[in-house]
């Protein structure tokens, strides 16, 4: 009887430290997705600041040439202010999971947790598709609750879990709804650019403008040879620029993809218990962590 008891507890003891191995690496899993979740979305944030700033240097190089008054610059900036919310409520939400999944997360579980819960709410306001998430919002909340009082690793792996199933519709749609506008932000950086390059060339090659045109704001612009070469290197890395646009943007389109795709296959893992190292979750790390590579050393060219 006494051997029995043994070989029940020794049962008992693996499966806790099997239960305990497992949710250490699904947690591990869960914090590399979180990490290139917010290495892509950190990456579309500066590509909306760089298209902005596009937008703006076209217009000032504009006002340049006309000599237009204080009072009419104007420069209209993009509204952007939904997909920028989105964006960087996306962000917040990978940083509170990427948080939440680490070994350093105790001294901040309940400041993280609510970053978590808020992000995720706004983001469910954001959504085209409200009124249909709403519901599994309402669960996830929930589990994010329970994480705020998790204290051992298997309960905050258990929650964390809920947390990204239940959020895999709305992660889904909201990562699409950025995909579906990066080629309008490719074709607003690629006018902007074209327009400041043909404005910037045209004062290039025209020093006596304002005598043949008798304009009573245009203003004379005079150039030192070494002066004319930088204005001339400054023109040609925007044409540069401009030529690397269509590359620049289908790396963001692929990094997206493969984000994206990462999301759906770590989710299905993590709805079946036990199958977290099958290929098909190690080759979408692999291919989302090469693709982010590759968007980073394209970047660093430019």
């Amino acid at each position: 009887m006494k051997f029995v008891y043994q070989r029940v507890l020794l049962v008992l003891v693996a499966s806790v430290v099997l239960a305990g191995c497992a949710s250490n690496k699904s947690l591990i899993l869960v914090k590399n997705y979180a990490q290139q979740s917010q290495e892509v979305e950190e990456a579309l944030l500066k590509e909306y600041e760089k298209t902005q700033e596009a937008r703006i240097d076209a217009m000032l190089a504009q006002a340049s040439r006309e000599g237009i008054s204080s009072n009419n610059l104007v420069v209209q900036r993009i509204n952007n202010q939904g997909q920028v919310a989105l964006l960087q409520n996306l962000l917040s939400f990978s940083q509170s999971v990427y948080i939440l999944s680490s070994d350093n997360y105790d001294d901040e579980l309940n400041s993280y947790s609510e970053q978590l819960n808020s992000s995720l709410s706004s983001i469910s306001e954001l959504s085209s598709n409200q009124a249909s998430e709403n519901s599994k919002i309402e669960l996830v909340s929930t589990a994010i609750n329970a994480l705020a009082r998790a204290r051992t690793e298997r309960a905050r792996y258990q929650n964390l879990k809920e947390i990204l199933i239940g959020s895999h519709d709305l992660i889904q749609s909201s990562f699409q709804s950025l995909s579906n506008e990066l080629e309008s932000w490719e074709m607003i950086s690629k006018v902007s650019m074209e327009k400041e390059l043909r404005t910037r060339l045209y004062l290039l090659n025209n020093p006596d403008r304002c005598e043949l045109n008798n304009i009573a704001r245009c203003a004379t612009l005079s150039h030192s040879l070494e002066e004319r070469i930088e204005a001339y290197r400054k023109a040609y890395t925007l044409k540069s620029k401009i030529s690397a646009l269509s590359v620049k943007f289908e790396n963001l389109r692929s990094s997206l993809k493969a984000v994206q795709n990462l999301n759906s296959v770590l989710v299905k893992s993590l709805s079946q218990d036990g199958e977290f190292s099958k290929e098909s979750l190690t080759s979408a790390f692999e291919i989302t962590k090469a693709q982010l590579k590759k968007l980073k050393e394209f970047q660093n060219t430019l």
